[in-house]
């Protein structure tokens, strides 16, 4: 008989910390599901850690090293459950996670993947301020609406706390191979099919933080390759026709978004920043009021530092309140 969820555990040189993972899959409180581990073609001795568990739900798989997609793409071929249960092998799940998702998945159809809190940790030393900050933001969104308004942000959900319905994943082909992140493009992709996106509000997953992750050390996941997803998703979606666009943000974090909005031929009647003054590839810089007195469809709000969104979400709320986050504006950073 099929199992209701597969985890899918790919592994690459992760002899040390894959026994904890797949401890923490077989731990669950629900009794349904099998443990599918990748070993990607591992030079240590991943593969003999693997094989050693003594456990009817946990298979393994072997395959030269090819890198992450395909390991989790091959994986994905192998499982065969409704739901596929992402996990890392340097992370751990709390024991009620599928407990605490499958009932989203069962109780709404429409949700294509969910994911839960996250706590991060490093084994040595504090946590660099920007994880911090991902953290603090990315469990601060409980709700799909919340996930939704702000999913050109960041990445809104997790990948080894997230859970999905294995045929809206088999129905976009699986994950892409390309330039960059691939559980972004996959959320993008996700809702852009009509999926929602959802989140248990409780800490599932225990993910170990440290220098030497795909997020620190490949260039797939720079902020460059983020851009280019978030571009192209709203030149498919709510940006396909030119129409007048808004940038807030003058700085660093801006330029980029008014140099692309102009290539793709929309107008950028102003740039709205706190210093303002001068000029951004030809359009003038002006203050906040501005977006109350000219008129304007859509505004990209890209202003990375600390605390800046909450305080331009409320500035928006009062200069164009009809506007609604994600729909009329975007945060892109």
């Amino acid at each position: 008989m099929k199992p209701t969820t597969s985890f899918l555990l790919p592994a690459y040189n992760a002899e040390r910390t894959l026994p904890d993972a797949i401890r923490s899959a077989c731990a669950q409180t629900v009794q349904d599901f099998e443990v599918v581990i990748v070993d990607d073609g591992s030079e240590d001795d991943t593969l003999e850690v693997a094989r050693a568990f003594n456990d009817p739900r946990v298979r393994v798989l072997a395959r030269p090293h090819a890198g992450l997609v395909g390991a989790l793409n091959a994986g994905l071929s192998a499982c065969k459950g409704k739901y596929i249960a992402r996990l890392d092998a340097d992370d751990t799940a709390t024991p009620d996670r599928l407990e605490r998702q499958l009932p989203y998945l069962e109780a709404d159809p429409s949700i294509g993947v969910i994911d839960g809190q996250v706590q991060f940790h490093r084994p040595f030393g504090p946590m660099p301020a920007g994880m911090q900050r991902y953290a603090t933001w990315v469990n601060s969104l409980n709700s799909s609406a919340d996930i939704h308004k702000q999913l050109l942000v960041e990445s809104p959900l997790v990948h080894p706390a997230a859970t999905l319905r294995a045929d809206a994943l088999r129905q976009l082909g699986g994950y892409r191979d390309g330039p960059f992140p691939e559980d972004y493009d996959l959320w993008l992709r996700l809702r852009r099919a009509g999926w929602r996106l959802g989140r248990v509000p409780k800490v599932l997953v225990h993910m170990r933080d440290h220098d030497a992750r795909l997020t620190r050390t490949d260039a797939r996941y720079a902020r460059a390759a983020f851009r280019m997803l978030k571009q192209n998703w709203l030149a498919s979606g709510p940006l396909q026709r030119p129409t007048s666009v808004a940038v807030w943000g003058a700085g660093r974090s801006g330029r980029p978004w008014i140099r692309w909005l102009k290539e793709q031929g929309h107008d950028v009647p102003f740039v709205v920043d706190i210093a303002h003054g001068g000029t951004r590839r030809g359009s003038p810089v002006v203050p906040p009021s501005a977006l109350r007195l000219r008129p304007v469809e859509r505004c990209l709000v890209a202003v990375g530092a600390a605390g800046a969104r909450a305080i331009i979400r409320q500035a928006i709320g009062r200069l164009q309140p009809r506007w609604r986050e994600g729909t009329n504006w975007w945060a892109v950073c």
